[in-house]
């Protein structure tokens, strides 16, 4: 692409706002709780717009807390912790937090009021003896809690116009509260520096980051670098190429189509199975309720997880009619019609029993599509000819059948998670193709 059509959208820039998180739990720092909140916020600023600049994990310890809230008030615009605002002794976010900013702790008849709906979302009745709630910092703001119980803690540091936000540890609490309560606030205090972000995201399939932008698109990242910033994120079964950049809609929608016309006159765009960033999963389903076309699985290697991911989403009873799990020789001769023979002849990850077992699960389930799965998730069972890593996806359709090798690295887990999820672009791809 010539510098000439990258001129025809300038992104704007304006400095992303920083974010600092810090995880507060001896729950988390001695392992028996994971952290998934630091995580999700990740993902959830870098589609926002934010910078995350730095994650900290610290005991329910005053000087800890009293460090970590320095230290990332220093570097960033917004501080976001999560744990230690419930009820218990070893709660002392909240009492921190007011001594930090030399604010007294004080019985606030707002706050009981949030921390009364709170409970009444879970048909309960709060009894303010209990806990200690409504004892709120002065000149904070307490924020709802969608999910749980205790009200989220809110300041805003005039002088530096800095951001302060608190919010549960539970992740189903803090996940919630950040999109409903804590995000508005930061587009509330923030709105001279606020604007909308974009992103176009390619993902891709079998093709490394090498391979991609060191042997089949060599200019690609500067290419695309003209629209904003580039980022190259290794998913499942392949490379999702993100570009950010701030604009309105109009050259969001222009800048979009430029990106495209790139990848699609590019060596990259056979690789290319989606522009977004649905899960596939989900459009299988919707695929399939638009179009109405139902579907089967033969699952061995993936022990039903296929299906799992299918039946995690609402709807699916409409278009899934159900699944085998046939992880031995004989469930899939007496399940799926396998011929003994073609087990004998050649093995059980196979071109030809792969398409055998998609055949049986069509005619069983009477579906117009089938997919089936069978393969070497390791870390034993290897062979020269069949490594471990190797999973045989086949398919069956009224009018066709067929299957294909693949090779996936990763230990056991992750590749039944990359089997699972070629399988389903499979069933993808086969709807796709139908006139």
């Amino acid at each position: 692409m010539s510098d000439k059509n990258a001129s025809s959208f300038v992104p704007s820039f304006v400095p992303p706002l920083k974010v600092s998180m810090i995880v507060i739990g001896d729950e988390i720092l001695n392992g028996r709780t994971a952290d998934l909140n630091g995580s999700w916020l990740s993902k959830y600023l870098f589609i926002k717009g934010l910078e995350f600049k730095a994650l900290r994990f610290i005991h329910d310890d005053i000087d800890e807390i009293n460090h970590a809230l320095s230290a990332s008030m220093n570097e960033s615009d917004i501080v976001i912790t999560s744990g230690g605002i419930g009820p218990t002794i070893d709660d002392k976010t909240k009492n921190t937090l007011a001594n930090f900013f030399q604010k007294k702790i004080i019985e606030r008849i707002d706050v009981a009021d949030i921390v009364t709906n709170n409970y009444a979302q879970f048909g309960r009745s709060w009894t303010p003896e209990q806990n200690r709630y409504h004892f709120f910092p002065e000149d904070f703001m307490a924020t709802n809690n969608p999910r749980g119980l205790a009200p989220g803690i809110v300041y805003f540091e005039e002088t530096k116009k800095k951001l302060v936000m608190a919010g549960p540890g539970v992740p189903r609490e803090f996940t919630e509260i950040v999109e409903k309560e804590f995000y508005p606030l930061i587009q509330k205090y923030f709105a001279n520096r606020f604007q909308e972000n974009y992103q176009t995201v390619i993902r891709t399939m079998g093709v490394s980051e090498e391979k991609i932008f060191f042997e089949l698109c060599p200019t690609l990242w500067s290419d695309l670098e003209k629209f904003g910033k580039v980022s190259s994120l290794p998913q499942t079964i392949g490379i999702d190429i993100v570009i950010s950049y701030h604009g309105n809609l109009l050259e969001h929608e222009k800048a979009e189509g430029e990106i495209k016309k790139i990848i699609q006159n590019s060596a990259l765009a056979n690789h290319v199975w989606q522009y977004g960033n649905r899960a596939v999963n989900e459009m299988v389903l919707d695929l399939a309720i638009f179009k109405k076309r139902t579907f089967s699985f033969a699952e061995s290697c993936t022990g039903g997880l296929v299906a799992s991911k299918i039946t995690d989403l609402s709807g699916s009873s409409s278009v899934f009619m159900g699944g085998f799990v046939t992880y031995a020789n004989e469930a899939k001769i007496n399940l799926l019609g396998v011929k003994p023979s073609t087990l004998e002849n050649f093995g059980a990850v196979s071109i030809e029993v792969a398409t055998e077992m998609a055949i049986g699960a069509l005619l069983k389930f009477k579906t117009d599509y089938a997919i089936s799965i069978s393969g070497i998730a390791g870390p034993t069972g290897g062979t020269l000819d069949r490594p471990v890593g190797t999973v045989v996806i086949g398919f069956a359709t009224k009018n066709k059948s067929g299957a294909r090798k693949f090779l996936f690295p990763g230990d056991r887990i992750r590749r039944k998670e990359r089997f699972s999820e070629m399988a389903l672009l499979t069933l993808l791809k086969l709807m796709n193709e139908e006139i």
